[in-house]
């Protein structure tokens, strides 16, 4: 399905995305000859710290006007009346552009454009700033990358600092309080110039995870690519613990555990949830965990749960596909430049994972040639649903503002953002806990056909996953 629905896309609408995007971005750069929206005015940028802080003036102009920043990153819309922003500067000796301008809602109208830059100069970051917990221990792990450096700085909670040496690539924590901490560590060269900062918000607490299923135990479990990442869990995390719906249904105590990871696989055609997950006690059980900070991870058919338990109320167009599968020759990845604007390469989930750029999209690798399932749970058609162009901004910002959504991967030929396939599920006001979603057809946990060649992304995504949920 995936590959039927991205020829006919690529071979219709191709041309039109690429000369609509390009007249798009002119479109919004110069102002139409009937109706000029005025410029901003006074805009400037100075670095304080790791932020560029902007600050400009709005012109006095009656109307329903967006402003429109677009940043190295991507684009912000905003309400009219704000006339500061802060952007964080991630790397050195890199030029940051932004790019100002207004548009009226009503007519269409656009404003000229006005642009500020900014080059910081310094050490290189460290890279992959991580931790795990042993017990009461908190274990910090960088790699670095630049070795023109004089020393390291870490510090904890704002206030402690300590300071290591150039080549040093761990710190232990020892003892570790029952509680949040924010780290942040830097590079420093022999001009006592600080590098960016990675930053590191990390939650001291239980650290078992759960991993639910349908049948009574783990011996009892049917489906090859669900008995595959059971089978590489408990290799991996000796404390993890099995728990069937079941389980849940007579009262087990879900408590003890900092995430539970549901991954629910089919190929009888029929994608929906399974009843023993939908009684009102387990439904209960999982919801007041994940409202009480408990993460979830959700592979494939699993994610439907998130709309069970009152996580995602929207009901967006879904496509589940859970047929028999077919070979093919192809390797399948998964893309996230999430709409050419915003790359996810630097989430925790793909830390570390080797990238391939073969254009201005960035993809990761998931499987290779040979027999695949392609068993997709993936949401789409956003421009119908919103009533935007696919390559609308707005689609973006409203998942990541209204639903509290942040996008993370599609099929690796969307361009736009027609299609959401892996997602995170940010904290809201009713949900401590944080959720992440892997419905692309691509990430399969056994090919039928031998050894996937890719095997080590799926395992080094889904490790990245856990880790980063334990923190949360």
């Amino acid at each position: 399905m995936k590959h039927i629905l991205n020829i006919i896309k690529i071979t219709i609408l191709s041309l039109f995305v690429i000369i609509n995007y390009s007249c798009s971005q002119d479109r919004e750069i110069e102002a139409t000859a009937d109706a000029i929206v005025p410029s901003v005015e006074n805009l400037k940028v100075e670095l304080v710290g790791d932020i560029a802080k902007l600050t400009w003036n709005n012109p006095s102009y009656a109307g329903n006007v967006t402003t429109i920043l677009k940043h190295n990153s991507g684009v912000e819309l905003l309400d009219f009346e704000k006339s500061s922003y802060e952007f964080e500067i991630r790397e050195v000796n890199v030029e940051y552009l932004f790019t100002l301008k207004f548009k009226d809602n009503d007519t269409g109208n656009f404003s000229l454009g006005e642009t500020v830059s900014l080059t910081r100069e310094g050490p290189k970051p460290v890279l992959n700033f991580a931790g795990t917990q042993e017990e009461t221990n908190v274990i910090l792990t960088w790699g670095i990358q630049d070795t023109n450096i004089t020393g390291i700085k870490l510090t904890i909670d704002g206030s402690e600092v300590i300071d290591l040496p150039s080549n040093a690539a761990t710190y232990t924590l020892s003892n570790a309080e029952l509680k949040e901490y924010s780290f942040k560590i830097n590079t420093i060269n022999s001009q006592n110039q600080e590098s960016p900062s990675r930053n590191l918000i990390f939650k001291v607490g239980k650290t078992k995870i759960g991993y639910l299923g349908v049948a009574a135990d783990l011996t009892s479990i049917s489906d090859d690519d669900e008995i595959a990442s059971a089978a590489w869990l408990f290799e991996n995390y000796p404390d993890a613990e099995y728990i069937s719906f079941a389980d849940i249904e007579n009262g087990k105590d879900l408590s003890d555990f900092r995430v539970l990871w549901w991954h629910y696989d089919k190929d009888d055609g029929n994608p929906e949830l399974p009843t023993e997950a939908l009684s009102s006690n387990v439904v209960s059980a999982i919801t007041n965990f994940h409202a009480n900070g408990g993460g979830l991870l959700l592979n494939t058919f699993a994610i439907e749960y998130l709309w069970t338990i009152g996580r995602i109320n929207n009901e967006f167009f879904k496509l589940k596909e859970a047929g028999a599968g077919f070979e093919n020759g192809d390797t399948w990845s998964i893309g996230i430049n999430i709409g050419l604007m915003h790359d996810e390469s630097t989430h925790p989930v793909y830390q570390g994972i080797e990238t391939i750029s073969p254009d201005e999209r960035k993809m990761i690798r998931l499987i290779g040639p040979g027999y695949r399932e392609n068993h997709n749970f993936v949401l789409w058609k956003f421009g119908d649903w919103y009533q935007l162009p696919n390559n609308d901004e707005q689609i973006y910002s409203n998942l990541f503002n209204n639903e509290k959504i942040r996008h993370l991967g599609n099929w690796d030929g969307e361009r736009e953002y027609w299609m959401m396939a892996n997602f995170e599920a940010m904290p809201n006001n009713e949900f401590k806990g944080t959720a992440i979603a892997i419905g692309i057809g691509a990430f399969e946990w056994n090919q039928n056909s031998g050894k996937n060649l890719f095997q080590d992304n799926i395992e080094g995504i889904t490790k990245n996953a856990l880790e980063y949920l334990k923190t949360k």
